[in-house]
């Protein structure tokens, strides 16, 4: 399963975009799905639920929620592989944390979970980590190694001294 950063949608409803090609879904374990990822607020907010109409592309769904559809979507086909680029780059925190919960939960011993990420936060997700700059590996390594040489390397802030070392 693939999870593109910008998710779109086509001209149908939300059940629609939610079930094209997944064969038979009903709508209690699409509503469980969507419970998992925070998109059941969308659908109970909505007058028209899971029949709202969604525009070409997604259009009058924010980045947030179509992003939400993506990931019910993800969860609802059940892949054993799942390749995230950038899955909670339109979320808040509080909304993250639901989501990547999801999405482990689903994860079964055989599974592969491939994240492309910028934040830092979410790589405990995974037990290796891959880092590229300029198309070539910088950094590979287990995870804790990783995010240590990243977060060693980080500057100070502007304006922050670096105190000396204590002799």
């Amino acid at each position: 399963g693939y999870m593109p950063q910008d998710y779109r949608m086509v001209n149908a409803t939300l059940r629609e975009n939610l079930l094209m090609g997944l064969g038979a879904v009903g709508d209690d374990a699409l509503l469980e799905a969507a419970k998992m990822t925070g998109l059941s607020s969308v659908i109970a907010t909505h007058p028209k639920g899971l029949d709202l109409v969604i525009n070409e592309g997604g259009r009058g769904l924010s980045g947030g929620q179509r992003g939400l559809v993506g990931m019910t979507r993800l969860l609802l086909s059940k892949p054993c592989i799942m390749l995230l680029d950038e899955p909670t780059a339109s979320l808040d925190q509080t909304t993250e944390s639901l989501v990547m919960a999801a999405v482990l939960r689903q994860q079964v011993p055989d599974s592969i979970l491939i994240l492309v990420t910028h934040r830092l936060q979410l790589l405990s997700a995974v037990q290796r980590v891959i880092v590229m700059a300029q198309g070539r590996i910088v950094i590979d390594g287990p995870t804790a190694e990783v995010v240590e040489k990243l977060t060693s390397k980080r500057p100070a802030p502007v304006g922050v001294k670096t105190p000396a070392p204590v002799e």
